[in-house]
């Protein structure tokens, strides 16, 4: 018997509320889901979805390019917006890059010229707001920065939302058993199990999962830090 040599599996959202459903024992074989319980557990899985997406995934870093207009210091964020910015480099056209500093909010509004004397960006501010993100550059570029620099930078993307019954999880596979049972574990609330060792081993389960996947999600290289 051979491999199959395929790692592409993965499950639909109507599979992955159907799978959280059979861990509570809810619309297991020869049962059949209703509609309102698969509209239950899409949204529930989307929220959860939501508030993982906060955390900082390797896999939801993602690289853009920043293209830069003589003398303007913002720039809209709108398609994809990303949730933070987490670095911004300049590059020249040889490819060296050099990071800019990160200001805080309040840094970049005690600044006393935002958009005046354009030169080489040296420090970026991104603003994340609801329908658009603004990211700011200081100094503002000049027509030389223009012509020969570019501006890169690192974001954290969101996580797609599940708005179909047959769209596929945006996360790795690692994540689908995760996913099944902290769903199963969220939707408890709404379609309580009435065996209290089955539900405190679906929560068990759950965190120990959940647990296990954010220790993994980190990077492996070592970290030097030294004082300024």
């Amino acid at each position: 018997m051979s491999v199959s040599g395929s790692v592409d599996y993965n499950l639909t959202a109507t599979e992955i509320v159907e799978a959280a459903f059979a861990v509570l024992g809810v619309a297991q074989e020869g049962e059949t889901m209703t509609a309102r319980m698969l509209s239950d557990g899409l949204r529930a899985l989307n929220l959860m979805l939501k508030t993982w997406g906060t955390n900082e995934h390797l896999w939801l870093k993602t690289d853009g390019t920043v293209t830069m207009v003589a003398s303007q210091a913002a720039y809209t964020l709108s398609s994809p917006k990303p949730m933070r910015v987490l670095d911004v480099t300049r590059v020249t056209s040889d490819g060296i890059e050099t990071p800019l500093n990160e200001l805080s909010w309040r840094e970049y509004s005690d600044l006393p010229n935002k958009t005046g004397s354009p030169s080489i960006p040296v420090s970026y501010y991104y603003d994340p707001q609801l329908s658009t993100g603004t990211l700011y550059l200081w100094p503002a570029p000049s027509s030389t920065t223009v012509a020969d620099f570019t501006m890169d930078m690192t974001y954290l993307r969101r996580i797609s939302d599940m708005d179909a019954s047959n769209n596929d999880l945006d996360m790795p596979q690692e994540w689908l058993e995760t996913v099944q049972w902290n769903l199963a574990k969220r939707l408890m609330t709404q379609y309580p199990v009435n065996d209290p060792n089955l539900a405190q081993m679906v929560i068990a389960t759950a965190v120990e999962l959940l647990d296990q996947l954010r220790g993994w999600d980190n990077e492996t290289a070592s970290i030097y830090l030294q004082p300024a």
